[in-house]
């Protein structure tokens, strides 16, 4: 429990240096979409693809698909509890509401965690399997998912969308591990792409506090309460709904710990982009995503905990 509080502790101190840099205008707008696209277009897939083809046994357990199969399991949870508690209350953002309840910041902050807090041939594994359920998160929350919610009439479900980079830098190194090939690639090439990778620790935290930042307080006053709730039913709900099926089912292992941190994640902090592509308010949805993450620092160390006391599970 210690250990956890610690990890969050050490982040929530980056993610509050790049709040200020932000603030103080030493990260301007133009700064930050770079480093969004950086991060994105280029530390994110070289850290995925490095770790995998350096890491990855073809006979891991789970298999690859059981991870894109958890990554639809806990969206359609979550979604589902998001409409009906929508459809509940019945206010004007229903959609957005939904939305902040279905998407967990998947990749970043568990990530991030597991560099502060495994030791390292569990730190591999976790990072594996981080990579994996990002491939189907991806395909859920650029395509999929979001068309779900905010699908408009005569709007096309558009496919291509699902073909990320992140995704892309995950199958290729798949098929190099499965092909056999990996052997052929150079560890003097490999190096600097998993040196280059290792940099998205450190900026995905900068870059989640300067999107922080950009939040108007004033605004989030206002909608307090139903923000509140949305963070109730990531940060609670869902994550509950998952600890008792992992104790349920027995799943005592570095896996059922995956679970329950990717189910106890706070919304995904690229949300409001993705709101504002569909044109619904992504002010509202940044609230949201700001409050889920101040809560986590919280709720992660309380689930974890409970996890590895009720499981049995140590590491």
């Amino acid at each position: 429990m210690v250990e956890i509080s610690l990890a969050v502790i050490k982040l929530t101190i980056i993610t509050v240096l790049g709040y200020y840099f932000y603030k103080k205008s030493i990260i301007d707008q133009k700064v930050l979409d770079f480093l969004i696209f950086f991060v994105v277009n280029f530390t994110v897939p070289f850290l995925g693809f490095s770790h995998i083809v350096g890491n990855l046994q073809r006979d891991i357990q789970p298999q690859p698909f059981v991870f894109i199969l958890l990554s639809f399991a806990i969206f359609g949870v979550s979604f589902i509890l998001g409409y009906i508690f929508s459809f509940k209350r019945n206010h004007e953002r229903k959609k957005e509401f939904t939305s902040i309840v279905s998407f967990q910041n998947c990749g970043y902050l568990p990530l991030s965690m597991a560099a502060f807090l495994f030791p390292e041939n569990m730190r591999e594994k976790f990072i594996i399997y981080t990579f994996l359920y990002v491939v189907g998160f991806d395909i859920i929350f650029w395509s999929v998912g979001t068309y779900l919610i905010f699908k408009k009439k005569g709007e096309q479900l558009k496919l291509k969308s699902i073909f990320t980079p992140p995704i892309i830098a995950t199958i290729l190194a798949l098929i190099f591990v499965y092909s056999g090939a990996v052997k052929f690639i150079p560890q003097v090439l490999l190096s600097p792409i998993r040196m280059m990778g290792d940099t998205s620790f450190v900026l995905s935290m900068i870059i989640l506090g300067c999107w922080l930042a950009r939040i108007d307080t004033v605004s989030l006053r206002k909608n307090l309460s139903i923000v509140l709730e949305a963070s109730a039913l990531k940060l609670m709900l869902i994550p509950f709904v998952f600890l008792v099926l992992a104790i349920k089912f027995d799943i005592s292992s570095l896996f059922g710990l995956f679970i329950i941190m990717q189910a106890a994640m706070p919304s995904a902090v690229s949300l409001p982009i993705v709101v504002n592509l569909h044109k619904a308010d992504s002010e509202f949805v940044s609230q949201g995503v700001l409050l889920t993450h101040i809560f986590s620092i919280f709720t992660i160390p309380l689930w974890v905990g409970l996890y590895l006391q009720l499981s049995h599970f140590s590491f």
